[in-house]
């Protein structure tokens, strides 16, 4: 009963967290296809948008990526899975300093950042100390990768339950034009 019910807590706040600690809404696709210079390969067709496609010869622009991506994440899951927890550590760190960055805050706004931000440190922490766990090559049970999910969720649950104070108490302070960054700060504008 109290998993269910951590588990239907933790997918209510999660779905309504800020970005700030939300994983970036990018379009990983066009960003994949701009980075494709876009020329012919041998043996590729161009399809009726102008689109290279994978031919009788190698892979065009539309292919490329998506094989890319394939690979890319093929070896990410074969990587230690102590590292992967504390590069996505790492990563929601860099969020963090963007959207601060971003925001260009002014001297009343800078106290309540602040104590956002030592609130996520702290919960990051804890979650470090949960990736230290994590031993590479390790042959676990089923029963062990849940006990150690419920373990993960229940931390980044409780980091998101602190962190709503200080992150209302900020919300409140920002102007119409930070709100909006803050909504979705990895929205081009």
């Amino acid at each position: 009963m109290r998993r269910t019910l951590l588990a239907a807590a933790l997918a209510a706040t999660a779905a309504i967290t800020v970005p700030v600690f939300a994983q970036p809404a990018a379009n990983t696709d066009t960003q994949t296809d701009q980075a494709v210079p876009a020329t012919p390969q041998a043996g590729g067709d161009q399809d009726a948008g102008g689109q290279w496609t994978r031919g009788r010869g190698g892979w065009g622009m539309r292919g490329w990526p998506m094989m890319r991506r394939g690979m890319w994440r093929g070896a990410a899951m074969r990587a230690d899975p102590q590292q992967r927890c504390i590069d996505r550590l790492a990563w929601r760190a860099a969020r963090r300093a963007y959207v601060e960055a971003e925001l260009n805050l002014t001297t009343e706004q800078r106290p309540l950042w602040d104590k956002l931000q030592s609130t996520a440190q702290a919960a990051q922490q804890k979650e470090r100390q949960l990736c230290q766990l994590l031993k590479p090559g390790e042959q676990s049970t089923v029963l062990d990768r849940m006990d150690r999910a419920q373990q993960f969720l229940s931390a980044r649950l409780d980091a998101v339950q602190s962190a709503k104070p200080a992150l209302q108490a900020l919300y409140q302070a920002l102007t119409p034009e930070q709100r909006a960054i803050m909504d979705h700060p990895f929205r081009r504008q």
